[in-house]
C-alpha cells in the first residue's frame, strides 16, 4: 500500500511542474482608434485647425484646415485653405485645396485654386485647377477655369475655359467642352460636343539654368618710373 501511495504522490508532483510549465498566454494588444473632430450644424468656428486625424465640418469654420481627411458635410462651410490626403466636398469651400484625393459631391461647390493627384467632380468648381494624374467630370459636375491642367481629363459634364491635356482628352456622350483647349489626343464619343480653338499640346521647355557670372581675375602689374 505505501509503495502505490508513494506513486501517485510521485505523478502529482510531475503533474504539477508541468503545469508551472506553461507560459502564460499574452494579453492582446490595445488597439489604437484615430480621433475625428466634429463641427456640428449649428456651430461656427473661427481659426485654423491642425492635426494628423480626421475633421467633419457639417457648420461654418474660418481657417485653415491641415489634417489627413477631410469631409466637408452639405450644411458645412469653409473659408480658407486645406491640406489633406483625401477631401470629400459636398458643401461650400471657399479656398485652395491641396491633397492626393478630391471628391467634389453633387451638391459640393469650390471656389479658388485645386492641386490634386485625382479629381472627381459631381459638383461645380470655379478656379484653377492641377490634377497631376487625372480628372473626372461626371454628367452633374461644372466647372468653370482660366486653367485646367492634367494628364487624362474625362468630360461627361460642363468644362468651360482653358483645358490642357497632356494624355488624353475624352469627352462622353454627355460631355460638353467650351473653350481653349490643348490636348496630345483627344476622343468624342457621339453626342459628345466640343467648341472652340484647339492645339496639339506642347510640354513645356525645361528652365534653362542661369550660370553664375565670375569676375574677372586681378593682376597684379609693377610699373617702373623711368
Amino acid at each position: 500500500m505505501a509503495f502505490f501511495s508513494k506513486e501517485k504522490e510521485t505523478k502529482k508532483e510531475v503533474k504539477k511542474t508541468q503545469t508551472q510549465a506553461q507560459p502564460k498566454p499574452k494579453k492582446p494588444e490595445p488597439v489604437v482608434k484615430t480621433t475625428e473632430t466634429m463641427v456640428s450644424k449649428n456651430i461656427s468656428i473661427e481659426g485654423n485647425i491642425t492635426g494628423t486625424d480626421a475633421i467633419t465640418v457639417e457648420g461654418t469654420l474660418l481657417g485653415d484646415i491641415t489634417v489627413n481627411n477631410v469631409v466637408i458635410g452639405r450644411n458645412g462651410s469653409v473659408k480658407g485653405s486645406i491640406t489633406a490626403q483625401k477631401v470629400i466636398i459636398s458643401g461650400k469651400v471657399d479656398g485652395s485645396v491641396t491633397c492626393n484625393d478630391l471628391d467634389v459631391m453633387h451638391s459640393g461647390y469650390v471656389t479658388n485654386k485645386i492641386h490634386a493627384n485625382k479629381i472627381m467632380v459631381s459638383g461645380e468648381i470655379i478656379g484653377d485647377i492641377l490634377a497631376e494624374s487625372s480628372i473626372n467630370i461626371t454628367p452633374t459636375g461644372k466647372i468653370k477655369t482660366d486653367s485646367l491642367m492634367s494628364k487624362h481629363v474625362t468630360v461627361n459634364g460642363t468644362v468651360e475655359g482653358k483645358i490642357s491635356a497632356s494624355e488624353l482628352l475624352s469627352v462622353g456622350s454627355n460631355g460638353f467642352v467650351n473653350g481653349e483647349i490643348s490636348v496630345k489626343n483627344i476622343r468624342t464619343d457621339e453626342g459628345g460636343r466640343v467648341i472652340g480653338s484647339m492645339a496639339m499640346y506642347e510640354a513645356p521647355a525645361p528652365t534653362p539654368k542661369v550660370k553664375e557670372k565670375k569676375e574677372p581675375e586681378m593682376l597684379d602689374a609693377v610699373i617702373e618710373e623711368k
